[in-house]
């Protein structure tokens, strides 16, 4: 078996967008929680995919309702998302509005509200997936997470497509043609 804190490393390094799972609290308010364990699952059904610490106060409420949302966190957020992993001690009144069912924090890049669709057990985590019943996206640039901590996206690298093999192996020929003659 692998160390624990090993593995945990090994998951950091794969670098990730930023999201609050946010659910109703029972009690007319919300419960808040940062999530980087979010996937695309199907288009059609339109469904995504949130996992959940089995002891986090956040796994209750989302098995207590079938309604939930994902909220995409722009890059100006990262205070968000340290506030809702538990990372800051002082307590904060984040803006959100109720739509669709589901609490929705304010300025993020996009959400997602969702009905859950299944929940399976995934060792100490639960995998909840919704399917997305609205949404709401912006061109706003991304908070992303990369080794435990919080980050702005680059800029964008300049991409080519490589020559195939048969391309690069026409190429050659044609260079010793060419240099043959």
């Amino acid at each position: 078996m692998l160390d624990p804190e090993e593995f945990r490393k090994g998951l950091r390094a794969f670098t990730t967008g930023v999201t609050v799972v946010t659910v109703p609290d029972g009690a007319g308010g919300m419960h808040a929680m940062t999530a980087s364990s979010f996937a695309a699952i199907s288009v059609k059904p339109q469904l995504a995919a949130v996992s959940i610490a089995k002891r986090a106060k956040a796994h209750a409420l989302m098995m207590a309702t079938t309604l939930y949302a994902i909220n995409l966190l722009a890059e100006g957020q990262g205070m968000l998302a340290n506030y809702f992993a538990n990372r800051l001690k002082a307590k904060h009144e984040p803006d959100y509005v109720w739509a669709h069912g589901v609490p929705i924090l304010a300025g993020t890049m996009g959400w997602f509200a969702c009905k859950r669709w299944a929940a399976y057990d995934g060792g100490d985590h639960t995998i909840f997936v919704g399917e997305a019943i609205a949404l709401h996206r912006t061109d706003d640039p991304p908070l992303v997470c990369s080794r435990g901590r919080f980050h702005q996206l680059g800029s964008r690298l300049a991409t080519e497509l490589l020559p195939s093999h048969e391309e690069r192996r026409r190429e050659a020929e044609e260079n010793l043609t060419c240099r043959g003659k």
